[in-house]
């Protein structure tokens, strides 16, 4: 969402609000009112790409599903989705990955070998992220893009939701497509 709203200098607390007060860290119970300024940030429609573009360039792009290994078969289905399956030709890379059991993120290396073992080496590739509900894949939209260093990584936030409410929007259930 900062992304989005054209903020530059991104970061995320590893582990959360959660791991900062285990770890016994400052806490405050004040209320901060703070003064409002203008915003002065461009929004950043370049990092979403539209059903459309998906359709016309698939064979170009490689799209990476983040939801879990069942719902990426078509053997689950979220609510959101009109039908089982993913979009043809996409890859699965679970957004859980990322993460240890404690929360936080998995150490730089751990991501780069998990990411290197499902999408390859090319920095340059253009590679697109989706989920059910555009929910889960800005997560490894962020680790690809501002932590691994792909330089063209992009989301589809439609996801699964908007792609199975097309008829006419192939979906495929593990080789088949339909």
């Amino acid at each position: 969402t900062l992304n989005y709203a054209g903020v530059k200098n991104v970061a995320l607390l590893d582990g959360g609000y959660n791991k900062w007060a285990r770890e016994g860290r400052p806490q405050s119970k004040e209320i901060v009112h703070p003064k409002l300024k203008k915003f002065q940030g461009e929004m950043n429609r370049n990092i979403f790409v539209k059903k459309d573009y998906l359709l016309k360039n698939m064979d170009n792009i490689l799209l990476v599903d983040v939801r879990e290994p069942s719902f990426f078969a078509g053997q689950k289905k979220a609510e959101v989705a009109k039908k089982a399956g993913r979009i043809p030709g996409a890859v699965n890379l679970p957004t859980s990955k990322i993460f240890e059991k404690d929360g936080t993120f998995q150490p730089r290396d751990v991501l780069r070998a998990l990411a290197e073992d499902v999408i390859g080496k090319d920095k340059d590739r253009e590679i697109i992220t989706y989920c059910d509900t555009g929910t889960c894949c800005p997560t490894w939209r962020f680790m690809l893009k501002e932590v691994l260093g792909y330089k063209r990584v992009y989301l589809y936030d439609g996801s699964i939701q908007e792609w199975t409410s097309d008829p006419n929007a192939p979906v495929q259930l593990n080789n088949i497509t339909k």
